[in-house]
């Protein structure tokens, strides 16, 4: 069976009834939303809920960072602007397929530690914590188990988690942002098997975010059989651009009234 984490390639050839799937644009990038409802679940294998895939190929980043502050803001509802948020980079620094979540998260302010500045709520800012979980070779803990316990001292009103995902199609390889509130399997991307990550475990909302960055050997080649993952050899420069465009997008979601010279000056 082929894994895919998109869930415009798992539904692709599904003929049973159970999900909704639209085709629209968003100021020029090409957007499928795809909603679950349970009767798919047992079909399909994936969690019910919203999955929002954004075609950023070809695209310039900021026109992508604004199509994906629109979806995360749309999701985040009815969460307040002044309530808290929990922003996840999920993922290993040092392998360059699973870098995208803490390479995204080091170019998201924290925001949380300021709240007691007057200029904070004239600003009308939202309290914002940046987490790098690492994995668990690094850290001897499961991810899962380590946003959970932070979440329970801060009860942020939402989760945002970005990690690495995986595709059959090889178009999708770098290209398309996935976003849903059915959460995430941190490590899927990259062949990992850990414990989920949803809004019943967390206690809030949980938004995934995260970009394809490796393939199945088997899905590209024709009679091969192998267990054996492929990523583009340009994977430095995908990453990076990828992690601007979420971080783009993240921030202009949780806290438009930062200017790219604030950010910066926020930013260790």
């Amino acid at each position: 069976m082929k894994r895919t984490d998109l869930a415009a390639e798992f539904t692709a050839d599904v003929e049973e009834k159970g999900f909704e799937l639209t085709d629209t644009e968003y100021e020029g990038v090409k957007v499928t939303e795809i909603t679950l409802g349970h009767q798919a679940v047992s079909i399909i294998g994936k969690p019910a809920g919203k999955y929002i895939t954004l075609n950023c190929a070809d695209k310039n980043k900021y026109v992508c960072a604004r199509a994906l502050a629109h979806y995360i803001t749309e999701l985040m509802k009815p969460c307040a602007q002044w309530e808290r948020v929990m922003v996840a980079g999920l993922g290993n620094i040092s392998v360059t397929p699973d870098s995208l979540g803490p390479r995204t998260v080091r170019l998201i302010p924290a925001t949380a530690h300021l709240s007691s500045v007057p200029e904070f709520a004239q600003l009308g800012l939202r309290p914002v914590y940046v987490i790098e979980t690492g994995v668990m070779a690094q850290t001897g803990l499961e991810s899962t188990d380590r946003l959970r316990y932070i979440a329970s001292n801060i009860l942020p009103a939402a989760v945002i988690a970005v990690d690495s995902l995986a595709c059959t199609d090889f178009s999708h390889l770098g290209t398309a942002v996935q976003l849903t509130d059915t959460g995430i399997a941190p490590g899927s991307g990259v062949g990992g098997d850990r414990k989920p990550l949803d809004s019943a475990i967390m206690g809030a909302k949980v938004i995934a975010v995260g970009v394809p960055t490796v393939i199945d050997l088997d899905n590209i080649a024709e009679n091969v059989n192998s267990d054996m993952m492929v990523t583009p050899k340009n994977i430095d420069s995908v990453i990076k651009d990828c992690a601007e465009i979420i971080s783009l997008g993240i921030n202009a979601a949780l806290n438009p009234a930062l200017s790219p010279e604030d950010i910066s000056r926020l930013l260790f």
